[in-house]
């Protein structure tokens, strides 16, 4: 009753044998010991470098992407000023 027509070409779950394991991130890491632990101290300096940093960091941020006041944008004239020249040849005719 449940089992499906053989001419279904729906594409089938492989079998848990079948399946590749997920690697975890220390998998990813080289495998000896003092690799491992020199890349993994490494790490732990960059954090705790970008930790103390956050403060200045976000205040650079903050500044790179301020909107400045309406106030201190120059206003623009109150009356525009343009010359408009005409042609001296008329245009030719567009067919």
């Amino acid at each position: 009753m449940s089992e499906l027509p053989e001419d279904d070409e729906r594409p089938s779950r492989p079998s848990p044998e079948e399946e590749i394991p997920r690697q975890g991130l220390l998998s990813a890491i080289p495998k000896r010991t003092f690799s491992r632990v020199v890349l993994l101290l490494a790490a732990l300096a960059g954090i705790l470098y970008l930790r103390q940093r956050t403060a200045s960091i976000a205040s650079c941020m903050s500044d790179a992407f301020r909107v400045p006041p309406a106030a201190e944008q120059p206003h623009p004239p109150s009356s525009l000023k343009a010359r408009v020249v005409l042609p001296s040849e008329p245009a030719e005719p567009s067919p």
